[in-house]
């Protein structure tokens, strides 16, 4: 089993937690500190083809990961780990949701452009700018272009790690 993150404590805790059996998990499974709320729980080979499809950060963002808030009682995820068919939806081909808009202002954001420079090279409105930004964070699920940024720099830190 795999646990990928940068946090020294989350990464010592849950070797602590699988060290004592508390959770159990196979060893293609992969263990990935998405942000600050949450840790998702996957495999091995469903993050290799993520990896490797063309729009790797999108597909990423849009999976039907195994989602775990950091502040879950252990019990309840060893009950989630447990009971939850969370490895039959992992063979599942990602599904971009995102218009060709939304990807082309998704793609701006995590090239660390501005709004403004995205208006003058695409001829948008600033009001259509931000719906577009608006749709785009609530399909993948993050509150703020903060937020998706931190997730995306976690993405690149997971992308640029040597294989083990």
């Amino acid at each position: 089993m795999h646990i990928i993150t940068e946090d020294v404590f989350l990464k010592n805790g849950l070797q602590t937690f699988i060290k004592q059996k508390k959770i159990t998990l196979d060893n293609n499974d992969v263990i990935l500190d998405f942000d600050n709320n949450f840790i998702i729980i996957t495999t091995l080979t469903t993050l290799n083809r993520i990896i490797q499809n063309d729009n790797a950060f999108e597909c990423y963002l849009l999976h039907s990961f195994l989602k775990i808030k950091k502040d879950t009682r252990l019990t309840d995820i060893s009950r989630t780990l447990k009971y939850k068919s969370w490895r039959n939806k992992q063979g599942q081909e990602c599904r971009i949701a995102l218009t060709r808009k939304e990807r082309m202002l998704l793609s701006h954001i995590i090239s660390a452009g501005k709004k403004k420079s995205m208006l003058t090279h695409s001829g948008l409105d600033i009001k259509t700018v931000s719906t577009h930004k608006y749709n785009m964070l609530r399909k993948v699920n993050q509150p703020s272009i903060a937020a998706l940024t931190q997730v995306h720099n976690r993405w690149e830190n997971f992308r640029n790690q040597p294989a083990n």
